[in-house]
């Protein structure tokens, strides 16, 4: 995922990809974490395509639950 300068300095940024993780869950809707290109840290995205999706949304889509 290719992300703006501009967008990069808005978003918030996470030293690990377990942290934005966790932060993802805790979201009401689904978001996914990658690491930008400018800065090195984690964002959140809610942009889906060519993402690979994470293991614990994999495991609550498998068990019907909802994101989390």
């Amino acid at each position: 995922m290719k992300t703006r300068p501009g967008i990069c300095h808005r978003k918030k940024q996470y030293a690990t990809r377990e942290a934005a993780e966790l932060a993802a869950r805790e979201a009401p809707f689904t978001l996914r974490a990658y690491r930008c290109a400018l800065c090195r840290r984690f964002h959140l995205t809610s942009r889906t395509k060519g993402m690979k999706i994470p293991r614990h949304e994999l495991a609550a889509r498998r068990s019907g639950q909802p994101n989390g």
